[in-house]
């Protein structure tokens, strides 16, 4: 690798620590094979950690905030904010993310701001679970948690895991708010149909669940797993719906697997739902019940780190109440911290509600300063993103022609490949193509990510690509080009094709060129001889269509089935490259198949570099 993640810590909170820092650089790693383990390390928060003497309300609230921002950039008022310590950190949504450099830009002033006013360093956040919740698009994982469960693999969990928090660190979000951990009950559950649940086997789900965190932390990002104690039983959104779980302790027991496994590996950050469970408490949702954050999670399960509710702001709305209500619930509950996605006024205006309720007492103080500490203590787990300033390394772009596709009327189809590496990921590629000499033109790709394109290009006019790419640190590669080439048609007519035994020539309008030549006897060979890297062979499919064995510079390489159900024309049935120019032969000898013996020479397309 060429980065090293550091431990980071702003200054303040560095001279405010005065005493050791906690386990500020044992990462979880994982073991070998499946079954990841992490290493030996102190439970965050289960020792006292050295604090500023006596903190104001005002940093003892701002700890608590985890907000969200608009745009693309964060606005005066909120680095204003957060340079005067009244949040905590910031989570970032899809609208927040367009580019690596963009990405990288935002966070730098989220972080900067938090450093000029003295500021603990800031938790900067994202939904980065996979599958249907990707907030950063070119970051992995690049499987889903079902595609996870479904291949039972913990150390597949984990090297998912730890790519995401290398490439998300990268990128300056050094907290993902994953991996889900709710065990779905049943297809009916709103988790399993939106494809973010693992398996409906609880231990499994707790060893991949647990296995991603641990990749997570390894690659320098905080994760969090959600929702506690477990949302499988709902069938409705609880972002957007009143959910109350009427299932037993007994029936909910298999949902706080996940947790029990993840505290027993030190989790640092747990985030409570916004259901309410009757088994537990009928009045309070999670996120603000006593008897779920701290009695169930905190004693029973002996849980020592960080608590956080869900967003508040939908559960808030489909209630009738404020989200600044819920916070306050949520504080005097003992929950650490408060996740709001709404409006810059509305967070703010939370502020005030907190702020204001500690001053009078009514959150107990005692509450805010052990919430206080254990968000510091967290704090000190923060790694910097890389100081990275490597150029990605990129291969020249490649087109070479591919089967199973069909011949236009003047363009063949062209596949164009390149690829690129990067320690912090690749965010985007850039093509362009050149022709005939002409302007440069950007290619528009299905994703910044996609590595090919599929072109239909003109016979006989001069083709080049050039790309570049940018890695997740915001860095761009120079341009990278490939090589000048055209494709080219040679009809059935063609001189550079011989043929042995009998051949039929006959008019199809669907043909290329309008004419083919046939052929039903065994043995019967035609050979296309050529100068070029790669070459493809056009043929009819049907039902009354056989196979042909296929010999490429006097060597047999496959045997191709022309048969279809129904017609098909100029069918590119077979396809050759290579790594540069030569003269080659592609020879075709049909098989004559009982009952449909005919195969079709209709024309065959070379590249040819020039």
């Amino acid at each position: 690798m060429k980065r090293l993640l550091v431990p980071f810590l702003t200054v303040a909170l560095a001279g405010a620590l005065a005493g050791p820092v906690v386990g500020s650089s044992d990462n979880r790693a994982a073991g070998n094979g499946d079954n990841p383990r992490p290493m030996a390390r102190e439970p965050l928060g289960s020792t006292p950690t050295p604090l500023p003497a006596a903190p104001t309300f005002a940093q003892l609230i701002g700890q608590k905030l985890m907000v969200a921002m608009s745009g693309t950039t964060p606005d005066s008022a909120l680095l204003g904010r957060i340079g005067r310590g009244e949040v905590g950190g910031v989570i970032l949504f899809g609208s927040n993310i367009t580019t690596a450099a963009a990405l990288v830009a935002l966070t730098t002033q989220l972080r900067n701001a938090a450093a000029a006013g003295g500021q603990p360093p800031l938790l900067i956040a994202t939904d980065q679970e996979g599958g249907s919740v990707k907030r950063v698009s070119w970051a992995p994982p690049t499987l889903s948690p079902p595609q996870m469960g479904t291949n039972g693999s913990a150390s597949t969990a984990n090297s998912q895991g730890l790519a995401t928090g290398k490439i998300l660190l990268c990128g300056g979000i050094n907290n993902n708010l994953a991996p889900v951990a709710d065990v779905p009950s049943s297809t009916a559950s709103f988790m399993y149909q939106q494809g973010r649940t693992w398996s409906f086997n609880a231990s499994l789900t707790a060893t991949l669940s647990d296995a991603f965190a641990s990749g997570l932390e390894a690659g320098g990002d905080i994760p969090a797993m959600k929702h506690f104690p477990g949302i499988g039983y709902a069938t409705l959104n609880t972002d957007s719906n009143v959910v109350t779980i009427t299932a037993s302790k007994t029936a909910l027991a298999p949902g706080l697997l996940p947790y029990q496994k993840a505290i027993g590996n030190h989790i640092p950050l747990i985030m409570l739902s916004n259901a309410t469970y009757s088994a537990y408490d009928p009045n309070n949702a999670a996120g603000w019940s006593h008897a779920i954050s701290v009695d169930l999670l905190r004693g029973s399960l002996g849980y020592t780190a960080v608590s956080i509710t869900d967003s508040l702001d939908g559960t808030a709305a489909s209630r009738g109440v404020s989200e600044a209500s819920l916070a306050l619930k949520a504080a005097s509950a003992g929950t650490d911290m408060i996740l709001l996605s709404g409006s810059e006024a509305t967070t703010s205006s939370t502020y005030s509600t907190l702020l204001f309720a500690a001053q009078n007492g009514t959150i107990p103080s005692t509450t805010l300063q052990a919430s206080y500490n254990r968000i510091i203590a967290l704090k000190t787990k923060l790694v910097a993103p890389p100081a990275d300033a490597t150029l990605p390394q990129v291969a020249a772009p490649i087109s070479r022609v591919y089967a199973l596709a069909t011949l236009g009327s003047g363009t063949s189809p062209v596949r164009t490949y390149w690829s690129a590496t990067d320690s912090c990921g690749i965010s985007a590629h850039t093509l362009e193509r050149m022709v005939n000499g002409g302007a440069w033109t950007v290619q528009n790709l299905p994703s910044t990510t996609t590595t090919y394109v599929d072109q239909s290009l003109s016979f006989g006019s001069i083709y080049r690509f050039v790309v570049k790419a940018t890695d997740g640190a915001g860095n761009t590669s120079s341009w990278v080009y490939g090589a000048y080439f055209e494709p080219l048609l040679a009809e059935q007519s063609s001189s550079a094709i011989t043929t042995t035994g009998t051949w039929t020539t006959v008019s199809n309008s669907h043909a290329s060129g309008g004419s083919l030549k046939y052929s039903t006897a065994s043995g019967a060979s035609a050979t296309f001889k050529f100068t070029g890297y790669g070459v493809n062979w056009v043929a009819y499919r049907g039902p009354d269509r056989g196979s042909a064995t296929i010999y490429l510079d006097g060597v047999y390489y496959a045997t191709v089935n022309l048969y279809s159900a129904t017609y098909a024309s100029k069918q590119i049935v077979y396809a050759a490259n290579w790594g540069g120019n030569g003269t080659h032969t592609l020879k075709i000898v049909n098989l004559a198949t009982p009952g449909h013996p005919r195969v079709d020479m209709d024309a065959f397309v070379r590249l040819y570099a020039t």
